[in-house]
């Protein structure tokens, strides 16, 4: 919870950089959470059981990942869940009271969970004997009083209703005798019964595991509300078990019934010992052995959350183009009907068919540059490079198919040296053709994405041209954050549009600035950072905190 409230924003619809960060982060946590478990000689037999997360290993290809550390991380990750995935016993979550049940194993084995079951269970023969003393008592109470009344004769008046004679009063006393029925409080089925043990005494290790791989499960609201009924809330199990219950009163995963207990249920009032046979005071236990359940997000759901929406209007209907990476061009042929007018149908069918096929997204950013085949000045274009560039991709189950087992298909171009000069010769023709144009900061947006995207994953025998590249785009950066200032004081304008428009431009430029220095957070990187980047990183920093202030609007 404590992850998803610091990386992710409930108040976006999208967020895919900080649910990503969210997902890794969880993610980690339950994994080490899990081999600490596994090396625990109590716990070994978890190595047997699966770890289920509802359409997990399929969201690993929509996550944002910024880094070679990232995505190194996720590939181990996704290695790692994936052999749990087909592990043949029941995870934690599910079928708790079946025969490989986690549960019912280390139950069955634990000296004190079979030591506080029998304690249970000879309670409960102690109970029924009670009970049956208490039936006998009320039996012998109206045959007692029945005796009184062969002695007397009804002096009822005919017209008085409301006042009885003694023999009446006895007669309706006897039938009144009433005893309330008994309920064991734990199945009488062992496998059961030492499923509910384990729920009540399981270790603290095992509780916060599952309370923290559930919470995820939910994601991404961890604590999802239940009409269930809870077992330490239920008549007469709450005053029998919790003697027993060693959870917090925090703990997230409680044991519940979709089903009421007879005790109060309609079920329960008390019977009348006269016309009531002994056994129909007795009910085995009527709560059902579970867990609360999970309410698992729609997968399509939290895609989107994971996929930057196009609001442009002249791209908005090729929102299905940029969502995965599946062949979609004949789709986007058939949707050329829907083309703006201001926008080419070549222009339409080229962002369309962008992402169709995840090995051929590099090669379509090459000959865009190589073409200028898309308009680089329209966010939506920049919405779509910077999102086919940084999502990881669909994962390959053997990597040993891979040049690094680390780096999906999507992106194994970047470690062909061939490959990446290609694309720094173009990024180099581009930077020059912008350097002295500010008006069109997207065009820096994009190729500091792109530039960034290559110094993270290429090879060790491409970084120092990388790094020279990375160093070019920031130079040009606080050029024209310069130049946008200096035009900002000279203007004579009082437009505040004109001057809040300049603004955006430094904010924008100032974020792509930042972006430069996220190199000497890269395990890869060997440039030191020298006291002048810190300046200059401090001042980039502060730029955009007072031109974000200083303007009326803002940026998103």
């Amino acid at each position: 919870l404590a992850a998803l409230n610091f990386y992710y924003s409930n108040n976006q619809f999208t967020d895919p950089i900080g649910y990503s960060r969210f997902i890794l982060t969880s993610l980690t946590t339950i994994r080490l959470m899990h081999m600490k478990l596994c090396e625990d000689i109590r716990f070994e037999r978890l190595k047997l059981h699966a770890i289920e997360i509802p359409h997990l290993m399929n969201l690993f290809e929509f996550l944002i990942l910024l880094n070679r550390d990232d995505m190194i991380r996720a590939r181990d990750l996704y290695d790692y869940f994936l052999e749990f995935n087909d592990k043949s016993y029941p995870d934690l979550l599910s079928n708790i009271d079946s025969q490989n049940a986690f549960g019912v194993h280390f139950a069955e084995q634990s000296v004190e969970i079979n030591e506080n079951l029998k304690k249970i269970q000879e309670q409960i023969e102690q109970d029924k004997k009670d009970k049956i003393q208490e039936i006998n008592n009320a039996k012998e109470k109206y045959e007692g009083l029945m005796k009184k009344v062969n002695d007397l004769k009804c002096e009822c008046e005919k017209d008085t209703f409301y006042r009885k004679c003694d023999r009446c009063t006895i007669i309706k006393e006897a039938n009144n005798i009433k005893v309330d029925i008994y309920e064991c409080p734990i199945p009488s089925k062992r496998r059961s019964a030492l499923a509910v043990m384990f729920e009540l005494q399981m270790p603290n290790e095992i509780r916060c595991y599952r309370d923290i791989l559930w919470q995820f499960v939910n994601r991404p609201k961890p604590n999802p509300s239940n009409n269930m009924h809870e077992w330490l809330r239920t008549r007469p199990h709450q005053n029998k078990l919790r003697q027993f219950f060693k959870g917090s009163n925090n703990c997230k995963v409680k044991l519940v019934s979709e089903t009421k207990s007879i005790t109060e249920s309609h079920y329960s009032t008390a019977r009348h010992v006269i016309s009531t046979p002994l056994e129909e005071y007795f009910y085995e236990n009527g709560l059902q052995v579970q867990i609360s359940p999970t309410k698992i997000n729609d997968f399509q759901d939290e895609c989107r959350t994971l996929t930057p929406q196009l609001t442009d209007s002249n791209y908005k209907d090729l929102q299905f183009s940029i969502d995965n990476t599946e062949f979609v061009q004949n789709r986007v042929i058939a949707e050329l009907s829907k083309c703006s007018l201001k926008l080419k149908p070549a222009e339409f069918v080229e962002f369309g068919s962008f992402r169709s096929g995840h090995r051929l997204q590099w090669w379509n950013l090459l000959s865009i540059l190589e073409l200028d085949s898309l308009s680089m000045d329209e966010e939506s274009v920049v919405i779509l490079i910077t999102h086919a560039l940084l999502q990881y991709g669909p994962v390959t189950k053997d990597p040993k198919s891979l040049i690094c087992s680390w780096c999906p298909e999507s992106h194994q171009q970047l470690l062909e040296d061939h490959f990446v000069d290609e694309l720094i010769t173009r990024l180099d023709r581009h930077l020059k053709d912008c350097e002295c144009n500010w008006q069109n900061e997207l065009m820096l947006v994009i190729i500091t994405v792109i530039v960034m995207r290559i110094f993270t994953i290429c090879n060790s025998t491409r970084k120092e041209q990388m790094t020279n590249s990375v160093l070019k785009c920031r130079k040009i950066g606080e050029k024209w954050i310069e130049l946008i200032s200096k035009t900002i004081q000279n203007s004579s304008s009082s437009d505040s549009d004109k001057i809040n428009a300049l603004r955006d431009k430094i904010v924008i430029i100032g974020i792509t600035n930042l972006l430069t220095y996220s190199i000497y957070t890269d395990s890869s990187n060997i440039l030191v950072l020298s006291n002048q980047d810190i300046i200059s990183l401090l001042t980039i920093a502060t730029t955009i905190h007072d031109n974000s202030i200083l303007n009326k609007t803002t940026v998103h």
